[in-house]
């Protein structure tokens, strides 16, 4: 199936790289290959990562969570693709992201 990600989830990400790269060299090049491996296990099942379970049963987002860092992709499958609405480290502000739209 596709995987789209939304813009803001771009940002996301690339804000985590640069910000784990100063911290560790390369620390940052390691976090886009553990997420890489994790959107790869995404697309090829997508229903087997659990639905978030502090939100209310009819929201549709799932999580997958990062093998070697604590951030996690949040994400909703549609009838075509999936879409990826942020990648959220797991320790800061949850829910921060339930007024993004998939659509469009």
């Amino acid at each position: 199936m596709r995987l789209r990600l939304l813009a803001e989830a771009e940002t996301e990400i690339e804000s985590a790289r640069q910000y784990l790269n100063l911290q560790v060299l390369e620390l940052g090049t390691r976090f886009l290959d553990d997420l890489d491996l994790t959107l790869q296990e995404i697309s090829l099942r997508p229903a087997s990562f659990p639905k978030l379970e502090t939100l209310p049963d009819d929201q549709p987002y799932r999580r997958a969570l990062l093998s070697d860092f604590r951030y996690a992709v949040i994400y909703e499958c549609l009838d075509e693709e999936i879409v990826v609405v942020a990648v959220a480290h797991t320790s800061r502000r949850p829910s921060y992201w339930l007024n993004r739209r998939s659509q469009g």
